[in-house]
C-alpha cells in the first residue's frame, strides 16, 4: 500500500497540473477546467481531512502537545483555505474577467497551502505516523488508491 502521504503529495501534483492548465486556459475552457480542478479538489480534500484527524488522535494520545499545537494551526488553515475554495467552485463567476481573478487568488493560495504541506505539514505527520498503532491506522481513499474491494477486503 502506498504510503497516504506520498499518495497525498501524487494528487498534489495533479491539482497542480490543472491549476497550470486554468491559468493558461481562455474564457470558453476554464469553466470546465474549474470543474475538472473541483473533482480533483473534494476527494483529495477529504483524504487530507481524515490524515490529520488520525495524527491529531495520534497525538493526543502521545501527549506530544508540541506537534498537536502545529498540526491544530495547520489543521485551522486548511479547513479556512479549503472552504474558500470550494465557495469559489461554489459561486462561479459568469463574467470571465472575474473570474480570471478570481481564480488567480484561489490558485495562488492553494500552491501556498500544499507547499506548506509537502515542507511542514507531512513531515509532522510522517514522524507522528510511525508512532501510531496499526489498529488506529485508518484506510484513507485518495485518487491515488485503488477502490476497495466487494466483500471488505
Amino acid at each position: 500500500m502506498i504510503n497516504r502521504v506520498e499518495t497525498l503529495k501524487k494528487d498534489h501534483g495533479r491539482l497542480r497540473v490543472l491549476l497550470s492548465a486554468c491559468d493558461g486556459a481562455g474564457a470558453m475552457e476554464l469553466p470546465g477546467l474549474l470543474r475538472q480542478l473541483h473533482d480533483v479538489f473534494v476527494p483529495h480534500q477529504r483524504a487530507k481531512e481524515q490524515l490529520y484527524a488520525a495524527v491529531v488522535a495520534s497525538c493526543q494520545e502521545a501527549k506530544d502537545a508540541t506537534t498537536l499545537t502545529l498540526l491544530n494551526i495547520f489543521r485551522t488553515n486548511l479547513t479556512v483555505m479549503s472552504n474558500a475554495v470550494l465557495g469559489f467552485f461554489s459561486h462561479v463567476d459568469t463574467d470571465p474577467e472575474r473570474l480570471r481573478q478570481r481564480f488567480r487568488t484561489v490558485s495562488t493560495a492553494l500552491r501556498s497551502l500544499m507547499d506548506t504541506e509537502e515542507k511542514s505539514v507531512f513531515p509532522l505527520c510522517l514522524r507522528q505516523q510511525t508512532r501510531m498503532q496499526p489498529a488506529q491506522t485508518l484506510r484513507i481513499q485518495t485518487l491515488s488508491s485503488p477502490p476497495p474491494q466487494a466483500g471488505g477486503r
